[in-house]
């Protein structure tokens, strides 16, 4: 599908309510297949026509070659842009990380379009930006002097996910890096330098989002900290805020974003 310039990879399935979902930053999804906290798609397509897609520069979309281009903002334009070729007037719109940053941005730019928001994971956001902002630069020097190996070698030594999850699912670091390792290194660099470039949008502009919202967050991951869903929960007047401590309860998740599909008017 061309979107803004680029061919996205997209994939659509499912019946019922139109819902539009985004992945989260350096994931794909072949990658939100294969991860063990992945959302049970066949489960939710019993309830909703479900078209989710590859980020530009990420899977199997390509990639343009300018950071803004991967501003949250920017990415929103894709999003919206997908829901029209889709055929969607109104839908719910969710992601997680990067792709929830999205979903509000696109909520802000189309608020008549949303049913529902589905915010999963929220990144770090406001005064907890600027250190993931400063990663993201580091990350990006070490592609750029090193190449993607050396990056991906030495985020092995460094947790990508909540320690109880990784205990309960010791090859998903593993499945990801392995994938991480075939992408271009001048996409991966552009991309990150764009994820530098990214906040959440003032806080008083996200008390104008009136639709329903559920959000649904985890402890211990300080790059998506349980702040920022809460904060997310006391600014957005008609929202819902699960936080999850073990595996057992993340596992719920997928029932909970059917409930809350099937009780939007």
């Amino acid at each position: 599908m061309k979107i803004n310039g680029v061919e996205l990879n997209v994939k659509a399935f499912g019946s019922g309510a139109p819902f539009i979902w985004g992945h989260g930053l350096m994931i794909s999804m072949a990658i939100e297949d294969r991860s063990p906290w992945g959302l049970r798609w066949d489960q939710l397509a019993e309830v909703a026509k479900i078209v989710r897609y590859d980020a530009r520069g990420h899977g199997l979309s390509e990639a343009s070659a300018r950071p803004e281009d991967y501003h949250w903002s920017r990415l929103a334009q894709d999003m919206l842009a997908v829901a029209d070729q889709s055929g969607f007037e109104r839908f719910v719109a969710g992601g997680q990380s990067m792709g929830c940053a999205t979903t509000i941005y696109a909520a802000l730019a189309a608020p008549e379009r949303m049913r529902g928001l589905v915010l999963m994971n929220p990144p770090t956001a406001w005064e907890t930006r600027a250190a993931q902002a400063g990663v993201y630069d580091q990350m990006a020097d070490i592609v750029e002097k090193h190449g993607v190996a050396a990056l991906a070698d030495l985020m092995a030594r460094t947790p990508v996910a909540p320690q109880w999850q990784m205990q309960a699912y010791p090859t998903m670091t593993t499945d990801f890096l392995d994938a991480m390792r075939s992408v271009d290194p001048k996409t991966l660099v552009v991309v990150l330098r764009g994820a530098k470039l990214c906040n959440l949008p003032e806080r008083e502009k996200l008390r104008a989002l009136t639709m329903p919202a559920l959000i649904l967050a985890w402890v211990d991951d300080p790059g998506h900290p349980v702040s920022s869903a809460e904060e997310l929960k006391r600014l957005l007047p008609d929202s819902r805020l699960l936080i999850a401590k073990n595996v057992d309860e993340v596992n719920t998740w997928t029932q909970e974003i059917r409930d809350f599909i099937g009780q939007l008017p």
